[in-house]
C-alpha cells in the first residue's frame, strides 16, 4: 500500500512540476509579445485607430434610426423677355437683397437698336428658391425657357464627416506619441506624419465647407431679352430750311462765278483762233455780199 502511495505522490509532484514550466514560458512569451508591440510603427498604431473609430462610427450609424437630412445643390436658368430691361433688372436686384441673396455677375449686352440683352447670375437662399423664381417670371412678358437641376451630395458629405472625425483622432493619437518620443529620430518620423493627417483634415474640412455653401445657396442664371420697335422720324438737318436755303443760294452763286471764270479763260486762251476765225468770217461776208449785189445787177440789166 504504501509503494502505491510514494508512486502517487511522485506523480503528483510531476504534474506541478510540468504546470509550473508551463506557466514559465506562457509568462515569458507574454512578456515578449509585450515588447513587440511597445516597438510597434506609431503610424501603424494610428491607422490601427482610425479603423476602430470608423467601425465604431459605421456601427452607431446602423443603430441611429434618424435619417440624415438630404443635401441638394440646386442651379437654374431663365430665358425671359421683358419690356423695359433695365427697370426688371433693378427690380430683380431688390428682391435678390431681400431674400438674403447676392449678385456674383451682371452683363448689358446692346446687340442692335430693336435689341437688347442682360444677364444676371445670383445666389439665393434654398428656402427662398421657388419662390424666387415664381417672382422673377411674373416681371416678364414671357418665359421662353426655363431649367432647374439638383445633385444630391447627402452621401458624400457624411463620408467626409466620418473621414474627418478618424482623422482627428489620428491626429489626437499622434500627439500623443509624439509627447512621448525620447529620440530625435522617432519624433521626426511623427512629426511627418502627424504633419500629413493635418493637412488631409483641412482638405476635407474644405470639401464640406464647400458642400454647405453650395447647398445652403442656390445658383439662378436669368437673361433678359428687350425687344423694341424702332420708328423712323426726320432728322434734324432735314427741317433746317434757312440753312438748306443759304446753301442753295450759294451753290447757285458758285456755279454762275465758275461759269463766267470759265467763258473768260475759254475766250483768253482761244483768242487768236478766234480773232483768225473771225477774220475769215469777215472775208466771206464780203466776198457773198460782193457777189449777191452783182447778181442783183445783172438781173436789173435784162
Amino acid at each position: 500500500m504504501s509503494k502505491w502511495l510514494k508512486l502517487f505522490f511522485v506523480l503528483c509532484m510531476t504534474i506541478t512540476f510540468l504546470m509550473a514550466c508551463s506557466s514559465g514560458n506562457s509568462s515569458s512569451k507574454s512578456a515578449e509579445n509585450g515588447k513587440m508591440v511597445q516597438k510597434a510603427d506609431y503610424a501603424n498604431d494610428a491607422s490601427s485607430e482610425e479603423n476602430q473609430v470608423e467601425a465604431s462610427q459605421d456601427k452607431k450609424a446602423e443603430q441611429s434610426k434618424q435619417p440624415q437630412s438630404r443635401m441638394v445643390i440646386y442651379n437654374a436658368s431663365l430665358y425671359m423677355e421683358v419690356k423695359k430691361i433695365a427697370q426688371v433688372q433693378d427690380q430683380i436686384n431688390k428682391t435678390v437683397v431681400e431674400m438674403g441673396g447676392y449678385t456674383i455677375q451682371q452683363t448689358m449686352n446692346q446687340n442692335s437698336e430693336e435689341r437688347q440683352e442682360s444677364s444676371l447670375t445670383v445666389r439665393i437662399p434654398q428656402d427662398h428658391f421657388q419662390p424666387f423664381l415664381d417672382k422673377v417670371k411674373k416681371l416678364g412678358v414671357r418665359t421662353e425657357n426655363q431649367s432647374i437641376s439638383g445633385q444630391d451630395v447627402t452621401e458624400e458629405y457624411v463620408d467626409l464627416k466620418s473621414r474627418v472625425k478618424s482623422k482627428q483622432v489620428a491626429e489626437k493619437r499622434l500627439t500623443q506619441f509624439m509627447n512621448e518620443a525620447k529620440d530625435t529620430k522617432t519624433l521626426l518620423e511623427i512629426s511627418n506624419e502627424l504633419s500629413k493627417v493635418q493637412e488631409e483634415i483641412e482638405t476635407i474640412q474644405g470639401q464640406m465647407k464647400y458642400l454647405e455653401n453650395q447647398t445652403s445657396l442656390s445658383t439662378v442664371t436669368i437673361t433678359l431679352i428687350e425687344n423694341k420697335v424702332v420708328v423712323p422720324g426726320l432728322e434734324k438737318d432735314q427741317l433746317n430750311t434757312w440753312d438748306k436755303t443759304k446753301k442753295q443760294f450759294m451753290n447757285s452763286i458758285n456755279f454762275i462765278v465758275s461759269f463766267i471764270s470759265g467763258l473768260f479763260v475759254f475766250i483768253i486762251g482761244y483768242l487768236p483762233v478766234i480773232v483768225i476765225l473771225g477774220l475769215i468770217a469777215v472775208a466771206i461776208s464780203l466776198i457773198w455780199r460782193k457777189m449777191k449785189k452783182k447778181s442783183d445787177n445783172s438781173s436789173i440789166d435784162k
